[in-house]
């Protein structure tokens, strides 16, 4: 007598999760290898600390150029709402980065909510409305990297102070870093100059505009445009009622809505 062996519906179909779409259709069409993925690269944002009683709101802009190696290039963009009160609360949009040719505006990624009194950091994911709640202790800004050789032995860096000028109506300390890679150092075979231009504003604390080189990543220029000295809406800075907050400070907290007070 043949035996009939039974397989749970839940077993199949989680088996067959497992065969992906792409898994399926190499099966088809040759040999097979592993999943492999492009090494990522990153771009670091205008940094914006919470000054108190420097209030602004501003929109922050990003070109990248990465220089390929037969000299062509790719050029990407964003643009993004940033804005801080006069306590130092700092709230700032995370777009994605479109190509230059794109005719869709940069999507919205992230809504970041920052409050150096209440040590909150909010991360706000737009699509599901959802926040990780968690802390937020700014450390104190750091004195700047001596000239010369660095301890990592490395790196030699050089400072230039190009002078005073203005960016947006406000006076703005200028310079000019150039760090040099020697050659052999980090597996390098020629000697590498990265340089990094900073128009600094006294009185906001902050970088208006940065403008960076290095071979390895191309030429990125972050700026702000449209600011105003004007403190924005209070509502700015809060997390909008609709959201679903999650307490990541505490794993045991139960998650709540905003104004909601813990059960």
């Amino acid at each position: 007598m043949r035996r009939r062996v039974l397989v749970a519906p839940s077993i199949v179909a989680a088996f067959c999760c497992l065969l992906s779409p792409a898994y399926l259709t190499a099966q088809n069409q040759g040999p097979m290898h592993a999943p492999d993925f492009r090494a990522q690269q990153f771009l670091i944002a205008l940094y914006i600390g919470p000054k108190p009683n420097a209030p602004f709101t501003a929109t922050a802009k990003t070109v990248w150029v990465k220089i390929m190696p037969d000299d062509s290039t790719i050029t990407t963009w964003n643009e993004r709402t940033v804005a801080r009160d006069m306590d130092g609360r700092i709230f700032q949009e995370r777009r994605f980065l479109v190509p230059d040719n794109s005719k869709d505006p940069p999507g919205l990624r992230v809504l970041e909510y920052a409050d150096p009194l209440e040590h909150t950091f909010y991360n706000c994911d737009p699509a599901s409305k959802r926040c990780d709640l968690r802390n937020y202790f700014p450390g104190a800004i750091q004195p700047l990297m001596p000239e010369g050789l660095q301890p990592d032995g490395t790196t030699f860096l050089t400072r230039e102070n190009l002078g005073v000028d203005t960016f947006e109506g406000l006076e703005v300390e200028r310079s000019r870093e150039t760090f040099t890679y020697y050659r052999q150092t980090i597996g390098n075979t020629k000697t590498i100059l990265r340089t990094v231009e900073y128009w600094y504003s006294p009185a906001l604390g902050i970088n208006v505009q940065v403008k960076r080189h290095d071979p390895r990543d191309g030429d990125q220029t972050l700026w702000l445009a449209n600011i105003s000295l004007t403190p924005a809406d209070p509502e700015t800075f809060k997390v909008p009622a609709d959201y679903q907050i999650f307490d990541r400070r505490n794993p045991q907290q139960v998650s709540r809505a905003p104004g909601e007070e813990p059960r």
